[in-house]
């Protein structure tokens, strides 16, 4: 039979920042005369109350901006007779410099495009009564990612599906959506990996449902067949640190930062939350269990890939097949040792074997990766 190639490459913006969120403290005064301006300058509707906002105080948001990549809040928290007020900003960057562009676009990673986002941000709000320059912000959160477009349909939806029976890193938590429409969170959480931890989250998810679920497609765009985009979301304990490191707290120095080291990042996150160097399809993976492995050990690696074929994560494999007897520590050091996952791929899978997210993503960064399929 003819075997195809699939080939997994990144998309030409590379690994860069998606979004980042800026946040400012203001006096009680200040953040009324924001508020009202708004409410004057902009028709009915472009800012309203978020009835959403949970407690004391109040919450306001802007989307007259959004055209142009900006999402704006007003928050007023209150505890007795104290009053916290915040002016909150969201960019994403690409749209501020380009309005048109896809919501598949990203920043282009250079120090060029930092100082043009910082020109637009100043533009866009330059007569809103809103600060207008991008240093005078606290850079609250950054959103570094990377696109991996692949030709295959099959290929990108299986990564996906292995790589979500994966144990959740340790220190991170898993997030999982929840809905009173249990069938649409049941689908969203099949395209979405999400690992939260106090200062950082990683993500994995399908690209193109995301855009076609959410109609994000503009006008005459064509889609790929398959985009996974890993994000790593850096929150502000993190970039506290990344501040003290630096030794500053420019929003124009750390975007700058952020841009440059952002295929490190992403590569060394992922790395180390998958260490899974390989998955392969249940008759290959038996085999070389077996080539490699004694007779006792094999039993017990043999029966953890059988068993992963049904339950949902490893975790609960592991758990099985310790109640069976076998020894789940030496079980996985084996798998660790050989460089697969305990994870087969489907029966009877058109491709033999898949790197694991860790081996795509440091690869890919070099040059495209390919995997012969039928």
């Amino acid at each position: 039979m003819k075997k195809n190639a699939g080939t997994f490459r990144i998309e030409p913006d590379g690994f860069s920042i998606h979004t980042f969120e800026l946040s400012k403290k203001v006096t009680n005064n200040d953040y009324k005369g924001m508020r009202d301006r708004l409410y004057c300058q902009r028709p009915k509707g472009e800012i309203y109350r978020d009835r959403a906002w949970q407690g004391e105080g109040e919450r306001h948001r802007c989307r007259w901006f959004q055209r142009n990549g900006l999402r704006i809040s007003l928050e007023k928290d209150v505890h007795g007779h104290i009053s916290t007020c915040y002016l909150r900003v969201a960019v994403n960057p690409r749209k501020l410099i380009d309005p048109n562009s896809s919501y598949l676009g990203i920043l282009p990673p250079t120090e060029g495009s930092v100082q043009g986002v910082s020109k637009m941000f100043f533009a866009v709000l330059r007569d809103s009564g809103l600060p207008c320059v991008l240093d005078a912000y606290q850079l609250s959160r950054v959103d570094l990612c990377v696109n991996v477009r692949c030709n295959s349909a099959a290929l990108f939806k299986e990564l996906l599906r292995v790589t979500r029976k994966l144990p959740t890193p340790p220190k991170y938590e898993r997030a999982i959506f929840k809905s009173a429409d249990r069938k649409a969170a049941s689908k969203y959480n099949r395209h979405h990996i999400t690992l939260k931890h106090k200062s950082r989250e990683l993500v994995i998810y399908d690209k193109t449902y995301q855009i076609m679920e959410n109609g994000l497609l503009l006008d005459e765009e064509k889609l790929p067949k398959g985009v996974l985009r890993f994000e790593v979301h850096e929150l502000r304990e993190r970039i506290s640190k990344v501040e003290k490191e630096l030794g500053t707290s420019s929003v124009t120095s750390l975007l700058c930062h952020y841009a440059e080291q952002s295929e490190k990042i992403i590569t060394r996150c992922f790395g180390r939350a998958y260490p899974d160097k390989k998955f392969m399809q249940p008759d290959q993976l038996r085999s070389l269990i077996y080539a490699e492995a004694n007779t006792a050990v094999g039993d017990g690696m043999a029966r953890l890939a059988e068993v992963m074929v049904r339950v949902k994560t490893l975790k609960k494999g592991v758990k099985k097949i310790g109640k069976e007897g076998y020894d789940a520590e030496v079980v996985l050091a084996q798998f660790a040792r050989l460089g697969v996952s305990p994870v087969p791929l489907r029966k009877n899978f058109c491709a033999e074997s898949m790197p694991g997210v860790s081996v795509l993503l440091e690869r890919i960064a070099r040059r495209n990766v390919q995997i012969w399929y039928k």
